[in-house]
C-alpha cells in the first residue's frame, strides 16, 4: 500500500512539472496605417516583399471612436492599414511615377504606427 503511494505521488509530481508545448495568449502584430486625402491608385512599396496599387477594395473603413465620438481629421481621409514585418523597412508612395514618400521607418513588434501623407 504505501508503494503504491509512493508511485502515485510521484506521477502526481512529474505531471506538475511537465513541459508545456502550448501558449496562449494575444498575438500582437506590427501595424502600419496609412492616412491621406487619395490613397486610391497610389503605388506602395514596402522592401523588401511588398508592393502593390492600392484599390478601393484595400481601404479600411472609419470607425468612430469611444462612445459614438467622430474624429474631424480623420474620418473625412482614405485610410490604408497594413501587417508589417519588424525592423527596418524603406516605404516608397508613388503617384503617377513620381515620389511622394520615401522614407527608412524602424517598426518594433507590436507597434502601431500612423502617416499622415499630404498630396
Amino acid at each position: 500500500m504505501k508503494n503504491i503511494l509512493i508511485v502515485m505521488l510521484a506521477l502526481a509530481l512529474s505531471a506538475c512539472g511537465a513541459y508545456n508545448e502550448k501558449a496562449a495568449g494575444i498575438e500582437e502584430q506590427t501595424i502600419l496605417v496609412l492616412r491621406s486625402e487619395e490613397l486610391i491608385g497610389l503605388s506602395i512599396e514596402i522592401t523588401p516583399n511588398f508592393s502593390r496599387v492600392i484599390s478601393e477594395d484595400d481601404l479600411t473603413k472609419f470607425t468612430m471612436g469611444i462612445a459614438g465620438v467622430k474624429d474631424g481629421e480623420n474620418q473625412n481621409l482614405e485610410t490604408l492599414t497594413l501587417i508589417v514585418e519588424d525592423g527596418t523597412q524603406r516605404l516608397t508612395i508613388r503617384k503617377n511615377g513620381t515620389i511622394v514618400y520615401d522614407r527608412e521607418l524602424h517598426f518594433t513588434h507590436g507597434q502601431t504606427r500612423e502617416l499622415r501623407i499630404r498630396l
